[in-house]
């Protein structure tokens, strides 16, 4: 797989290349301020050109010292500040309903409220598309787009908005259009309106996919290339319109779309949610539009009813349940940060595996990019290198294998805790199985926030390169804004980058570690026993957050620009 960083995209490291034939450049220019006002570039940015002759930028990892501060407040907030905020009670939360003014409420029954920015967004995609079919290759806008700042602030918008996106997605706009040969205007879908065969009636297929689509991100190159992005966005979009146009509701939203279910089990730490604005009125509710549709609006997509469900799992903030509701009883709240998780949820085996799954891809997606993992500098060796060397078997083969066996770690020392828990609290009758899918969303925030510190790094050290894009998509020598000769480099230094990506990983810990203790307390009733089955789980968290901070000390390669 060849791996280069275009001239345009990266001019003012462009005096780092190395003359061919070097292999290693320090970068001369560190302390220098990048043009039209970036950040200074950081001494440890490296230039390697590989044995193809190829150049790689390399970012050196943070410095030992604040590892190891960073693990210290880890053990200290896991073992010292955890029992006094876990027992902690939080006590009725306050929420504010955006939608009860009478406009703003009859605004979003309206059809046209998703409408609009779903059709913006299906603009937004098949512009993307074309850029990267029918764009250059180098310096193409598609890949930065999609993979730095749609994915890279994608999670922001989770964190903060819960599944935003998912209201305007334009996958889900193409579906609707196809599916319903209108716009804005309620009619009868041309759906077969099959039923989805109970085997697939979960989350699976979503964690399937996901595993499917990271293989194919880092294995393949995807990231880098723009005709396979434009590629991945139409096989996204055909899935979309198939499932609408053969099965009842959205079977794509509600089983198969990762990004649809990472955002919603992602969404139960964001800060807002749609609810039954008075629990009582959904009690007495014989008819449940919510769930069926009613008025001008369709069934729920994802099966929700809100007289039953109080997590936001598989919401997708559609506001059809707005639509339909004749009592007029939902309501669109802010509410404190993790409220969902923090509460009695259902739990179910997909789901937990859900957030494991989410766990270990993210952790694999980090090491994936770091020298450790594949060192493009001749000479030096890494995990695919000595793999090559070793068994002679492919890259493609290699990368297989490597991402099956990195993966499998956490998953397995999380498994082997829940046994470890079974047999600390032997007598109390909470088997492991309870365990593993009771503590498995005490996981959440911990692969939220280190999905937060990961993306942070992509979008503050690339994310400039959108900028001189806007005005040349397609590279093809245009200036529509100006911006095109515009090179930011690195929007902040590395130590802020450091500093920050520190603190995201420390909070998602502290969160994750909190959601286990109340966990714990749920299950057991007897507090030793709530804390024996909880050590295990400190363990683990400890262990994860100790591995994504150490993924951060070692060099990472850069992927914007390559193909």
């Amino acid at each position: 797989m060849n791996l280069t960083i275009p001239p345009r995209l990266l001019s003012p490291l462009l005096s780092l290349a190395p003359e061919p034939g070097t292999e290693l450049t320090t970068d001369p220019m560190a302390n220098m301020p990048c043009h039209a006002g970036g950040a200074e570039m950081s001494a440890s940015m490296l230039t390697v050109e590989t044995a193809s002759g190829e150049q790689v930028m390399i970012m050196g990892g943070m410095p030992l010292w604040m590892f190891l501060a960073a693990v210290t407040a880890i053990l200290l907030f896991s073992f010292v500040l955890v029992e006094i905020l876990g027992s902690r009670s939080h006590g009725k939360d306050r929420r504010i309903n955006l939608i009860a003014h009478p406009f703003i409420y009859s605004l979003v029954r309206n059809r046209w409220f998703q409408a609009v920015p779903q059709l913006m967004m299906v603009v937004v995609f098949f512009f993307l598309i074309y850029a990267g079919l029918f764009g250059n290759r180098i310096g193409n806008i598609t890949p930065v787009a999609v993979w730095t700042i749609w994915w890279g602030g994608l999670v922001f918008m989770v964190a903060v908005m819960g599944p935003a996106f998912c209201f305007a997605c334009p996958w889900d706009g193409l579906a609707n259009l196809a599916s319903r040969l209108s716009i804005a205007r309620k009619t009868q879908s041309i759906s077969l309106g099959l039923k989805v065969p109970k085997t697939f009636r979960n989350m699976y297929p979503a964690i399937a996919l996901f595993t499917l689509l990271t293989w194919a991100e880092l294995g393949l190159g995807v990231t880098s290339d723009p005709r396979s992005t434009a590629y991945m966005g139409i096989s996204m979009a055909v899935l979309a319109v198939g499932c609408a146009l053969l099965f009842n509701k959205k079977t794509f939203c509600a089983h198969l779309c990762p990004v649809g279910r990472i955002s919603g089990m992602y969404a139960n730490f964001a800060p807002i949610e749609l609810r039954a604005k008075d629990p009582k009125v959904c009690a007495t509710c014989k008819t449940q539009e919510c769930l069926r549709g009613g008025g001008d609006g369709y069934a729920c997509p994802t099966g929700i009813s809100l007289k039953v469900v109080n997590n936001a799992t598989m919401c997708t903030l559609c506001t059809e349940c707005v639509k339909s509701c004749d009592k007029n009883n939902v309501a669109f709240n802010i509410r404190p940060f993790a409220r969902d998780l923090y509460q009695k949820m259902r739990t179910r085996p997909d789901e937990s595996w859900m957030c494991i799954s989410l766990l270990a891809l993210t952790l694999f997606h980090g090491f994936s990019m770091t020298t450790a993992w594949e060192d493009f500098t001749p000479g030096n060796n890494s995990l695919l290198r000595w793999m090559d060397v070793t068994l002679g078997t492919p890259h493609a083969f290699n990368f297989t294998v490597g991402m099956i066996i990195v993966c499998s770690i956490p998953v397995v020392l999380y498994v082997l805790s829940g046994f470890l828990a079974e047999r600390m609290t032997r007598g109390s009758g909470i088997t492991a199985r309870t365990m593993f899918l009771h503590y498995a969303y005490s996981l959440l925030p911990v692969a939220l926030f280190y999905h937060l510190s990961h993306n942070l790094m992509h979008i503050l050290m690339e994310g400039g390169a959108i900028v001189p894009m806007l005005s040349d998509p397609l590279n093809i020598g245009w200036n529509l804004f100006g911006t095109a000769d515009m090179q930011l480099g690195h929007l902040v230094s590395d130590t802020v980058t450091w500093y920050l990506q520190i603190l995201l990983i420390v909070i998602g810990h502290l969160v994750g570690i909190v959601v286990a203790h109340r966990t714990s307390r749920r299950l057991f009733s007897d507090r030793k026993m709530a804390v024996r089955s909880l050590l295990p789980m400190l363990a683990i968290m400890v262990l994860v957050s100790t591995a994504g901070l150490s993924l951060m000390v070692l060099d990472m390669n850069m992927r914007v620009g390559r193909i």
